[in-house]
């Protein structure tokens, strides 16, 4: 694997699922969504997240678990995003990564997933949880985590929220939540800039036992994955996008291998990196008017253009 390039400039948009975007306008034109995002808001539903990992998980930083608080840092730089999230660590022996909280967003990673992935493979998972804080998925996907527990539990009474709840909109938010991940994989994939370490990873969360990880058969995963292609997700009737979507919080892991194995051929991804990467020695420019920057700006002074998304 060569050396990591920096993407200088990297705009969520470039790298958007198409099936995310659509998710996402079918969401936003759901009866009720506007409501129920203030009364989110109102309560502070996020202060209670963060209240719940940051009192149950270990923080990873510059003195605890520095190696890995080193990659977080550097998938960051890599993607462009300027504000660094807090990284805790769970005791889970799953491969997984989670993001909550949307103006202060934090990560989560559990213990399974330093142990068993390569650098590289958890460059992957960390990349795509930063992805979800840099395209801004962090408000509506926390809402659709809680959402359902809200319901469940304590109904029509709790904050105000359950009266506004009706099935449409929760299936169109956990609907959107799952075809988000696939935008968040393709970000995943940048930060780490390896194929084989996303599908591999990918082979991991699967199901792969430890014993066999050194000699995991990834032509015949491939194979698996490419029989997702010819798949129309956008035919699927609301008892089928409801079956999917309340199976669990990701996509299927094979599907997600279909769909980055797609974006990959299509040469997307190659074009990304070929034109967010900046030669050493040349000047940092605003992509929008031209004009030679420092590279540490928010906006550009000349045309006001943002430069960071986070």
């Amino acid at each position: 694997m060569g050396e990591i390039k920096k993407l200088e400039l990297l705009h969520p948009s470039e790298y958007e699922h198409p099936l995310d975007r659509k998710a996402l306008q079918a969401l936003e034109g759901t009866p009720g969504l506007e409501s129920l995002t203030r009364k989110f808001l109102k309560h502070g539903v996020e202060r209670y997240l963060r209240l719940q990992y940051t009192g149950s998980y270990i923080k990873v930083n510059e003195r605890n678990f520095s190696e890995v608080y080193d990659i977080l840092v550097d998938v960051c730089n890599t993607l462009h995003v300027k504000k660094i999230p807090d990284l805790y660590i769970s005791w889970d022996y799953s491969i997984n990564g989670f993001t909550a909280g949307s103006e202060n967003p934090i990560i989560g990673l559990t213990s399974g997933a330093i142990d068993l992935l390569t650098d590289n493979e958890l460059r992957y998972v960390l990349g795509h949880e930063v992805g979800h804080i840099k395209s801004g998925h962090m408000l509506y996907q926390t809402m659709a985590e809680v959402i359902p527990i809200i319901g469940d539990i304590l109904g029509t009474a709790t904050l105000g929220i359950g009266g506004i709840i009706g099935t449409g909109l929760q299936l169109a938010l956990l609907y959107w939540w799952r075809m988000s991940e696939f935008t968040a994989d393709r970000a995943g994939l940048l930060a780490c800039q390896d194929e084989d370490s996303v599908i591999n990873a990918l082979i991991k969360m699967a199901g792969a036992p430890k014993k066999f990880f050194d000699r995991i058969e990834r032509d015949a995963f491939l194979e698996q994955a490419r029989e997702f292609r010819d798949y129309d997700y956008d035919s699927l009737d609301k008892v089928g996008k409801a079956l999917l979507v309340m199976d669990n919080t990701h996509p299927w892991t094979v599907m997600r291998a279909s769909e980055i194995l797609e974006w990959i051929e299509s040469g997307t991804y190659s074009e990304i990196i070929e034109r967010r990467t900046r030669e050493p020695g040349t000047a940092f420019k605003c992509p929008k008017c031209g004009t030679t920057l420092n590279g540490d700006e928010n906006f550009c002074g000349m045309c006001g253009s943002k430069l960071w998304c986070r």
